[in-house]
Order: structure tokens, then sequence, then C-alpha cells
């Protein structure tokens, strides 16, 4: 397994594709898991369903507070 490194979108240093999504869900639930977060490779759809598991709200509340959209 030599030179194999996981992939993690959520702790690099470059900004990387949904890396807005993981900080807003960091910053909005500060105690989730970065790592089941690394794993939902900034995919709204899949960080609402871990953030889902620690709140009440509904999940397409949950999306659009990801996403930064006011509802309409």
């Amino acid at each position: 397994m030599g030179d194999i490194r996981p992939i993690s979108h959520c702790d690099q240093r470059e900004p990387a594709p949904g890396s807005d999504i993981c900080s807003r869900a960091l910053l909005l639930w500060p105690r989730l898991d970065r790592r089941k977060l690394a794993r939902a490779r900034g995919d709204a759809d899949r960080v609402a369903r871990i953030v889902g598991r620690r709140t009440s709200l509904p999940h397409e509340a949950i999306v659009k507070l990801l996403e930064g959209r006011s509802q309409s």
C-alpha cells in the first residue's frame, strides 16, 4: 500500500470541490465527524444525511443551509 493516501476534501489546504459545504457543515454543527464528511466528498445530499442524525431539521432545509440558498 506504499503511496496510497486517503482523499479528504474537508481537510485539504487548497479549496476542493465541495469544501464550502464541508466548511458550512462544520460551522453550523462543529462536532461532526470529519472522516464522515470527507467520505461525503462535498455532496450536499450526503452531508445532509450525516447532519440529519444530529438535528430535527428536515432534509431539504439542511441542504439549503449547506448550499447557502435562501428559501423562496
